[in-house]
């Protein structure tokens, strides 16, 4: 459930986020098409900023922000 109220409690309960490891976080290899059953999000590739974007807040934590 990624309603806005839930979003939150949905990525980081659900093992989404890897702190340790950021680059092998389920949420980023999917926003970068990087697993094989994923496609990246949207008709195209995400623009390289909106991933390092991510992958930065990941890296910082992933705080509830």
């Amino acid at each position: 459930d990624l309603s806005a109220a839930n979003a939150y409690a949905s990525l980081s309960t659900g093992n989404y986020l890897n702190v340790a490891q950021p680059e092998n976080s389920e949420l980023y290899l999917w926003l970068t098409g990087q697993r094989a059953t994923a496609m990246p999000m949207g008709a195209t590739k995400n623009p390289d900023s909106i991933n390092e974007l991510v992958l930065a807040w990941i890296t910082q934590g992933a705080e509830n922000n």
